[in-house]
């Protein structure tokens, strides 16, 4: 009797990738990988905006009423000049400065035009001794209502404004910047202002 070669059942090439796959680690699939990749870019962008957040800076304003007050109109072809009294409170005058640009807008409404600080007055008055010391028409004179500090401006105009003494108006003189996250009241106090 011839002994017949007796040949495996299974290849070994078949057995080697059956034992590779049983070691690979099989993990569960929670989510489907569109979703997955979506949420890893929703994190990405979060962070992206928090950083910026951080990074950027906002100006920070204080306004204060005025009035146009008795000057020579440097008068020329293509712009006037005009002096202007604006009352900031004492509460932010520290941070108003010469020569820091700011903007006003004449009356209650109309646009905004660039202004710099030409003199700061070193007292503080109260709004009844404002009314006195500058002789203030009433309207101008309500809208003060706390100690405040005169700050002299130069606003050049278009030579066709309409402008006159005792005119009200309106300014915003910028006094800082603080980080945008610096705006959330919770995260204020940690990242602090300016």
């Amino acid at each position: 009797m011839v002994r017949e070669k007796r040949r495996p059942l299974f290849r070994e090439h078949a057995l080697q990738q059956y034992m590779q796959r049983r070691e690979n680690d099989i993990l569960p699939q929670f989510v489907s990988p569109p979703v997955f990749l979506f949420a890893w870019l929703l994190f990405a962008l979060v962070i992206g905006s928090g950083v910026v957040a951080w990074l950027e800076r906002v100006p920070i304003y204080v306004d204060g009423p005025g009035v146009v007050v008795a000057n020579e109109y440097s008068i020329r072809v293509s712009q006037s000049t005009v002096n202007a009294l604006v009352f900031v409170p004492v509460r932010s005058s520290d941070a108003v400065r010469v020569g820091v640009y700011s903007l006003i807008r004449f009356g209650s409404s109309g646009p905004y035009f660039r202004s710099t600080i030409i003199r700061l007055e070193p007292m503080v008055l109260s709004p009844r001794a404002i009314q006195l010391r500058y002789g203030l028409a009433c309207s101008a004179g309500q809208e003060i209502h706390e100690p405040s500090v005169a700050v002299h401006m130069q606003v050049p105009l278009p030579a066709g404004a309409h402008i006159y003494d005792g005119m009200p108006l309106q300014a915003r003189i910028r006094i800082g910047s603080q980080r945008v996250l610096g705006l959330i009241p919770v995260l204020s106090g940690w990242i602090g202002g300016s």
